[in-house]
């Protein structure tokens, strides 16, 4: 008697965990919902982007060459995507004290400072801020040409059905600052 009262709720718990672990393969977005929800935080960096170019120009810094892309993100058990901006500041003066002077400027308009390495050693400077849920990172590239770049991206990404194509890699567009 007291091994069958066993059994059911052993029986009962496979019940559900199996129908949790079907429920969650189903349950994924439409291409429609990634598409707007892409769309939405797309337009969302992209009007911060501008915000900033405005503080950054107003501090006697230029915003150049703003373009915006598409990154894949995810594993095999999970696809998404996400949005990231970059631009290039043009500036005088010292490489730590353009940086400096982006920083100071942003965090006058709200920004807070998260890492940063300035130090008189520092090869390449840069520095990390957070508002809202936007991140950036202001430093000098270390390939290329030598750029102070700005990249910005907003927390989380956004996630697609399984089926969604690979983004090409060179999917960048430009994003006008007016």
């Amino acid at each position: 008697m007291m091994e069958g009262m066993t059994r059911l709720p052993l029986r009962l718990l496979l019940v559900l965990t199996l129908g949790l672990a079907l429920a969650a393969c189903g349950g994924g977005p439409s291409s429609e919902e990634s598409a707007d929800a892409l769309a939405s935080m797309k337009s969302s960096v992209d009007d911060e982007l501008r915000a900033m170019a405005g503080v950054l120009d107003a501090s006697g810094l230029s915003v150049e060459q703003a373009t915006g892309r598409v990154d894949d993100k995810g594993m095999s058990t999970r696809r998404a995507q996400d949005y990231l901006a970059r631009a290039v500041l043009v500036g005088s003066g010292d490489e730590a004290g353009q940086v400096e002077q982006a920083a100071t400027a942003l965090e006058d308009a709200g920004w807070t400072r998260k890492a940063a390495g300035l130090d008189a050693g520092e090869a390449n400077p840069w520095v990390q801020l957070e508002r809202d849920d936007f991140r950036t990172t202001i430093g000098w590239t270390k390939v290329g040409p030598r750029e102070l770049a700005l990249r910005l991206d907003q927390a989380g990404d956004v996630e697609v059905p399984d089926d969604t194509p690979v983004v090409d890699r060179d999917n960048s567009e430009d994003i006008p600052l007016d």
